[in-house]
């Protein structure tokens, strides 16, 4: 496995590629979760990092906004939540070697975002909101 400077290394070199990269080396599970093979982010867009290449990327800022101010603030939008986190960690591994599937996600994501944004949530930077508020 890579120490810190290749991965940082290979980042650069692949770019917005770099998702695709690992997932088609089989190191997808380490994109998503980080080295320490689990665990990661515990509000982690997994789907949506897998499908943008980043957790830090205009549209998956504002679809976690959206996850914050939107759906954990009732009752059938947590529900939504609890069963998106449990089942999306396992789907965006397997979107490793699924290129045609990532970006049909990523064609019906970038709809949503756009109807999200026209809504007027931002593409600003973002830290998770704290307690999910």
């Amino acid at each position: 496995m890579p120490d810190e400077a290749e991965d940082n290394a290979m980042r650069d070199e692949f770019g917005d590629d770099y998702a695709d990269y690992m997932f088609s080396t089989g190191r997808g599970h380490e994109f998503l979760y980080g080295r320490g093979g689990g665990g990661g982010k515990k509000d982690g867009c997994y789907i949506a990092t897998a499908v943008y290449g980043s957790y830090d990327c205009p549209e998956v800022w504002t679809l976690r906004r959206f996850r914050d101010y939107r759906l954990k603030r009732s009752l059938p939008g947590r529900a939504f939540v609890r069963v998106y986190y449990a089942l999306s960690p396992g789907l965006a591994a397997r979107l490793g070697g699924a290129e045609r599937l990532r970006r049909a996600l990523r064609r019906a994501l970038d709809g949503f975002v756009g109807r999200l944004r026209a809504e007027g949530f931002s593409d600003r930077p973002y830290s998770d909101a704290p307690n999910g508020y």
